[in-house]
């Protein structure tokens, strides 16, 4: 079977954690995070505020986040660029995710999250953290970037863990299509940038909510903000999650802790100090061997990973964000980071069913640790003035990040040679092997650097025209360490980088109706940039380009809203190798083209709509596979089409029910096409009760139909990840 992770990875060994935060024990080399590099990088931020003169009191400009089943094309979305601008005045697909939707639908995850939006699919397996998805017939995290408070990690081995949970989140913004010119390289599919509550000025605020239900959870989630004095905000949210899962030995626990500090001297300046910490222990499950292509109730419950295999994601994650408007029309802002990714995997991780033998055979023992920090910076100056009697708003900035990465594995000392088979039923899983060590295999610094600009200007009152362009360079260093295998140290470097930009035209005939139109280009890396191997490292970027149209509408006197879109995308320079070749080329060649409609609906103040749905054709228009052409063929884990649907009623003053479903169509596990994953429809449910002002009680069922297909994605030839069968819980909520 071959290894389902790049040749850097996803996957590693023997630690045991005790305590909040701690580091996995025997993993030789790896440090704490230390947080004097935290406060160092952010002395830069805090110069406007030390040198800002008398000090006034001031009163803080918030946005109310929009409800359930509330319209939002006229909110402001920061996923779409740098100016404020709302969904009307965007020539682009963006959509949002609001807190208050996430609380009630009982989304406790990013991935449950962000796929009730348009065309976002997951394609979720532990190897990429559990976190990918499909967008616009692209997939993976290679062409979606994730950013948070619009703050991006540039992962290695394409494997995001972060953000671990919603509890700390306001909202989630979604761009759809090619979005390179606002976070660079690889967001050729969506821009997903997940934004975490934040401190306000005004009354204080509390909110607690404890649940249980199937599968043994139990989760508390704390939250709460005030003012403190005239300049000063704080908000603090936290989350404890613990459940044993359906599979055996499918246990998962994250503890999240977020916070914020305010401070706000005058009305024209405002320094925020965050601090995010995550550490979580997924299911250790890697998905269920079909036997004659299916899997029962019965053994789809098996977990074939050894009996003490395990995965962790532990990040840090601090942040100085200062905004500064220096004079009337000109605003300067800055995000100054740090950021910590810990990630350790040690699994039996491939299984497939001999029907002869009548056994599962295991095969690859993969431990793997990723140690990452990366320190960075985004400052840019917003203009609004005039150009021949046109309003314009301007952004020009620049942007650096350093990264650096300590790749440990087992490739060389074994684990690859791990392998046996146990019955299909009461088997003993084993223990993780004492005898194959995890090893520093290489060392990675990774230096980039970009400058953009994004400008509107409103030509009249009824058409406005938006440009943006961004410059990347992206430097690579990396160190092979001598193995124990004979191999010598070895080191070699490379570069990269590319222009991406946009051009697009916005007619409103009236103040609820937009017409848009738009080309914007993209790059995707051919493989995660700060884990490059040398076989990779003289290739160039994969480029794309899009086309797209639309409408935007709200109607009924603001009862309803609609958006249609149309795209058309093509990517190029694709690695693969042409038939009787062994040398790879950078001549394939992908592209997908379809429709988008999201449709809200608020008939009447206590009952609600919300429905989108995506069809599209995605295709190889020129690919090789084992010499054979796969041109026409459909890339692997893309839908043709994908459909949310969710209706909240109010039947009584104090009792709100929702009803929801996800459908998503089949799709293939394989870039051949011969492997087909099945199509599945998930039904959720809730119920709630408010006693009384501050207490609530919520009652929520999931997969209500028990859907058997609901599969998530394919990690190895016949070897589904599932999603969760029926489950109930019940949820006490306290707010004031």
């Amino acid at each position: 079977m071959a290894h389902p992770h790049p040749v850097s990875g996803s996957t590693a060994h023997g630690s045991t954690k005790d305590g909040f935060g701690s580091r996995p024990h025997g993993s030789a080399g790896l440090r704490p995070v230390p947080a004097t590099v935290a406060v160092a990088v952010a002395l830069g931020s805090l110069a406007p505020a030390l040198a800002w003169g008398q000090q006034r009191p001031m009163e803080e400009i918030t946005v109310v986040g929009q409800g359930i089943g509330d319209l939002r094309l006229d909110e402001p979305n920061g996923a779409g660029g740098r100016l404020g601008l709302t969904p009307l005045e965007t020539p682009a697909s963006v959509d949002l995710i609001t807190r208050q939707e996430i609380a009630a639908k009982g989304d406790y995850v990013a991935l449950d999250a962000v796929t009730r939006a348009a065309g976002l699919s997951a394609s979720a397996n532990p190897g990429n953290g559990g976190t990918s998805v499909s967008a616009r017939g692209f997939n993976g995290h290679n062409t979606t970037i994730n950013t948070y408070d619009g703050t991006r990690l540039d992962v290695s081995a394409g494997t995001v863990t972060f953000p671990a949970d919603t509890s700390t989140l306001e909202r989630v913004e979604v761009l759809r299509g090619a979005g390179s010119i606002v976070n660079g390289i690889g967001a050729l599919g969506a821009t997903i940038n997940y934004v975490p509550k934040s401190p306000a000025f005004g009354e204080s605020d509390f909110d607690a909510q404890l649940t249980a239900g199937s599968f043994g959870l139990k989760r508390l989630s704390l939250g709460g903000g005030a003012q403190l004095g005239d300049n000063w905000a704080y908000r603090l949210d936290g989350a404890y999650h613990d459940e044993d899962g359906y599979v055996d030995r499918g246990d998962e626990k994250r503890k999240v802790l977020g916070g914020s500090l305010l401070y706000r001297p005058s009305d024209d300046l405002s320094v925020k100090f965050s601090l995010d910490y995550a550490d979580v222990e997924p299911a250790a499950y890697w998905g269920t061997p079909l036997i004659d292509g299916r899997a029962s109730d019965d053994h789809r419950k098996n977990n074939y990973n050894f009996g003490d295999g395990f995965i962790e994601y532990e990040d840090v994650w601090a942040r100085v964000r200062t905004d500064w408007t220096i004079a009337p029309g000109i605003r300067f802002r800055n995000d100054t980071y740090y950021l910590d990714a810990f990630r350790e995997w040690q699994n039996l991780e491939e299984y497939a069913y001999d029907p002869v033998t009548d056994r599962i055979d295991r095969a690859f023992y993969l431990g793997i640790i990723h140690d990452q920090q990366q320190v960075g910076t985004r400052s840019d100056v917003l203009f609004e003035h005039e150009i021949g009697g046109m309003a314009n708003r301007l952004s020009v900035g620049a942007e650096y990040n350093s990264i650096d990465l300590d790749y440990h594995n087992n490739f060389n000392t074994g684990g690859f040679d791990v392998a046996d088979s146990v019955p299909v039923f009461g088997f003993d899983p084993g223990r993780l092997p004492a005898d194959v060590p995890t090893i520093l295999d290489y060392t990675t610094d990774s230096r980039q650097y970009a400058v953009f600009v994004d400008d509107v200007l409103e030509i009249s009152e009824r058409l406005s025209v938006v440009l943006g362009a961004r410059y990347d360079s992206f430097d690579f260093d990396r160190f092979n360490h001598p193995l124990v295998t004979g191999r010598p140290a070895s080191a070699f470097d490379a570069s990269f980088s590319e222009t991406t930009w946009r051009a697009g035209l916005v007619y409103r005939p009236s103040p609820s109706l937009s017409f848009y139109a738009q080309t914007s280009t993209a790059a995707d890396p051919v493989t995660a940039p700060i884990s490059i191997n040398l076989a990779n490292s003289g290739f160039d970027l994969s480029t794309g380009r899009q086309y797209e149209v639309g409408v935007k509408q709200q109607l009924m006197n603001g009862r309803a809203e609609y958006t249609v879109a149309y795209f058309d995308i093509e990517k190029k320079g694709m690695i693969t190798r042409l038939p009787g070749s062994t040398v790879d080329e950078q001549i394939g060649k992908q592209s997908s083209d379809g429709f988008e409609l999201t449709f809200r609906l608020n008939p009447t103040d206590g009952l609600s709509f919300d429905f989108n749905a995506v069809t599209l054709d995605a295709r190889f228009d020129e690919f090789y596979s084992g010499g054979v052409s796969l041109a026409g063929n459909m890339p692997n884990n893309v839908p043709k089409r994908t459909a949310n649907a969710w209706v909240n009623w109010s039947p009584a003053e104090r009792v709100q029910l929702g009803l929801g479903a996800r459908y998503v169509d089949e799709r293939y596990g394989n870039v051949t096409n011969t492997q087909t994953l099945p199509s599945y429809t998930v039904f959720d449910a809730y119920a709630n009760w408010a006693v009384n002002d501050n207490l609530t009680v919520v009652l929520r069922g999931r997969n209500l139909t028990d859907e058997d297909d609901y599969v998530l994605s394919q990690y190895v030839t016949d070897q589904w990840v599932f999603g969760d069968p029926r489950a109930f819980e019940l949820s006490f909520r306290y707010a004031r």
